[in-house]
């Protein structure tokens, strides 16, 4: 038997379940359409993301690599600066090594200069005992006292350039000895050599003791005989009378009490005065050699000779030897100090000297 199945019965839909479907239609596109926003959002935030990703990744990989090149860099940084430390350490070893070297060189320097200092310093103080040497060699031989101050000035001014307080008692002597130089007495040895030039020119003019008059006068006595004869005497006695008169101007006979001098040839003349002039040049010359002696024994030999021919009450004569007797009596050897105190402390600084 067949089992019939009951037919359902088709109710039609109503009003309000076909806007119930519509709502739930409308509800789920509008969720469809929700799901595809959120969907698109979602997939553009992912896409964005995944490049963000992937930018960062590659900027990743890059300061990677860029620390990668730090790194590497750091490291050769490191290996040169250890270099540099060695090559410092080096330098430093090196610099000390050249300062050492330095130090010895200024010590070796120093050595040699107080050395050289020493030994220019004795050659100095040798040059100076040399210029004491001198200046007693000028006062004993020559007697220049100038020429004997020059030296210890030059002495003294090289014994000041050393700076040794041991000099000071060399220097102390040395001045001494020349102020007693300075006030030491001098003499006009140019003022008297002029004299003596002067002299010399004179002596041609003076006049001779027994020179021949130029021309003769007769005598007044005998004009006198012959006048006194009576005008009536004869002629005998006229003739008598003249050659008395002739004669007595020719002839003059007297006694003399004191010695007569003796009348001198033209040559004989000119012979005695230039016998003087040699006696008043010897004088000058022994004068300018400083030889006093020699110098008062010429003086004396012409005052001799001038009074021996020449007459001694004429007025430039006696001028002549008045001059002659002043220049005798100059001391021309006073006597000089000898700078021998500073020499001798000089020579005992030497010997004290190492």
């Amino acid at each position: 038997m067949t089992d019939l199945a009951p037919t359902p019965l088709t109710v039609p839909p109503t009003r309000a379940g076909r806007s119930r479907r519509y709502f739930l239609g409308l509800l789920l596109l509008a969720l469809l359409a929700g799901l595809g926003a959120g969907g698109w959002k979602l997939w553009t935030q992912l896409r964005s993301t995944t490049e963000t990703l992937e930018a960062e990744d590659a900027l990743i990989r890059r300061l990677s690599y860029q620390m990668r090149e730090l790194e590497a860099q750091t490291d050769s940084l490191a290996r040169r600066q250890d270099d540099a430390d060695s090559s410092s350490r080096r330098n430093g070893l090196q610099i000390a090594a050249l300062q050492n070297q330095q130090e010895a060189s200024q010590l070796a320097l120093a050595r040699i200069d107080e050395t050289l200092r020493g030994g220019r310093a004795r050659f100095q103080l040798a040059a100076v005992e040399e210029l004491l040497l001198l200046a007693n060699d000028r006062i004993r031989l020559a007697r220049d006292a100038a020429g004997a101050i020059q030296a210890l000035e030059l002495a003294d001014a090289r014994l000041a350039g050393l700076s040794d307080p041991r000099l000071t008692g060399v220097r102390e002597a040395l001045a001494q000895e020349r102020l007693a130089l300075l006030a030491a007495p001098r003499v006009d040895l140019a003022g008297a050599a002029l004299s003596l030039a002067s002299l010399i020119d004179r002596v041609p003019q003076l006049p001779l003791r027994a020179r021949a008059p130029d021309h003769f006068e007769p005598r007044a006595d005998s004009r006198e005989d012959q006048s006194h004869l009576p005008a009536d005497a004869e002629w005998p006695a006229r003739v008598w009378a003249g050659m008395k008169s002739a004669l007595a101007s020719v002839f003059r006979i007297q006694r003399e009490t004191r010695p007569v001098d003796r009348l001198l040839p033209p040559a004989q003349e000119a012979l005695v005065t230039q016998l003087l002039l040699i006696k008043l040049e010897g004088a000058r010359l022994a004068l300018l050699r400083g030889e006093p002696a020699a110098f008062r024994d010429l003086v004396e030999g012409a005052r001799a000779w001038l009074a021996d021919y020449y007459k001694p009450d004429d007025p430039v004569v006696l001028a002549v030897d008045s001059e002659l007797e002043r220049l005798r009596g100059l001391e021309l050897a006073p006597r000089l100090p000898e700078p021998t105190k500073s020499l001798e402390r000089l020579r005992a600084v030497l010997r004290s000297a190492p």
